[in-house]
This record gives C-alpha cells, structure tokens and sequence, in this order.
C-alpha cells in the first residue's frame, strides 16, 4: 500500500468476506468495525489489497426504501470525498450521493446492476456500490466515523430524523420502538427533495483543492 494511504494507527482493514459487527439503533444497523461511515451515509471499508469498497449505510436505505436502479460512478474516473459519486433512483426520482473517499473508480458491482435491491436488502455485504483505489486516505479518513463514534452519530441522526418527522407530519416514536422501514415509501409528504439535502448532501462541495 502507498505510504499517503496508510491507515490511522489503530484503525482496522477487512477482506471481502469478512463480517462486520453490528449494533441496532431505533431499527438501524450500524457496523462498529471495519467499516468507516460518511456523513452521506456512504460507508467506506479498506480490504487487504489496499482498494476500498463503497456502499450505502442501513440508515439511508430504511430512509429512502429500494432503489430501482443506481447510477453507478464511471470506471476510471476519480470522485473526491464530499462529491457527488452515484445515485439511488426510485420511482423516477434520484438521491445523489457523496464520496466518501478520494479515489479512482476500479470497479462496479455486477450484482447490484442486475439486483438494485441488494442495496436495500444487504447493504454491508452483497448490497456494495463500487471499489475504488484510494488516493488521499491519510486525510479522508479523518472526517469520516468509525467504531463508537459511528453509532454515536447514526443516535443523533435517529434523533434529526424523529424531528423531522415530527415537525413536518406529526410522527414520534413509542418507548422502545424503531423508526419505520421504508420512510419515505409511508410519509411521502416529507418530501423526497427535502430528505436528500437533509440527510445525504449536506456536506455537498463542489471545490476540491489538492491534499499534501
């Protein structure tokens, strides 16, 4: 592996056939090893090779329900960390997608092409978007949470979720319930427009400037 791209110390790398571990917050998985989640709920995790794979968290596909088809990245090109890389497509309409990594697009997942499902019925395993070869991990990885912190922040976005919901149609949650699967597909009035800058570009930039 390059030197640039070397990983934090402490920080954990995972072959493809391994499996994350888990946690459930109000419905959502979250993994808290090998995975790294973006502010996009994208999620990013380091293999062996050195080439990072890409997909999209439990949070985003419980929120958006099943895609009809992504718009994948194009081979070859390079995405930065907080740009628009792909897209989830349902019912005509698109939620575009961040980065979560600077990087060179190597390779697509060819189940996902056939099965845009598998994004919304297996996220973290056979659901995976993209394999990309990293360029700037040393300086990515950083703004991106891992472990505690990535649950820690799927809590506190639960919490912006379940006010939204409130405020704009009057929904809260039971003691000890979970958020409904498939929110958009049972309270379209939230807005699919509304949900994707709220929740999957917020952090959109359109400038990137060279990392040394």
């Amino acid at each position: 592996m390059n030197t640039e791209n070397k990983l934090p110390k402490g920080q954990a790398k995972a072959s493809a056939a391994g499996q994350p571990h888990l946690v459930d917050i109000f419905g959502f998985t979250v993994p808290t090893d090998t995975y790294y989640v973006h502010r996009g709920h994208a999620w990013a995790r380091i293999e062996d090779s050195g080439r990072v794979r890409v997909g999209m968290d439990d949070f985003s596909q419980k929120l958006f329900g099943p895609a009809d088809a992504i718009e994948f990245p194009e081979i070859g090109n390079v995405y930065y960390q907080d740009h628009v890389c792909m897209a989830l497509i349902r019912g005509g309409q698109k939620a575009r997608v961040l980065a979560p990594v600077d990087g060179l697009i190597e390779a697509i997942n060819p189940e996902v092409q056939q099965q845009p499902r598998l994004v919304y019925d297996d996220p973290y395993g056979r659901g995976w978007v993209f394999q990309i070869k990293p360029v700037n991990l040393k300086y990515n990885l950083p703004n991106l949470y891992y472990g505690d912190t990535a649950a820690a922040w799927i809590h506190e976005e639960s919490h912006r979720l379940l006010a939204f919901m409130g405020t704009e149609i009057g929904v809260t949650l039971p003691d000890g319930g979970a958020i409904v699967d498939d929110v958009y597909g049972h309270f379209p009035q939230l807005g699919w427009r509304r949900l994707v800058q709220e929740f999957l570009l917020k952090d959109l930039t359109k400038t990137w400037k060279k990392r040394y």
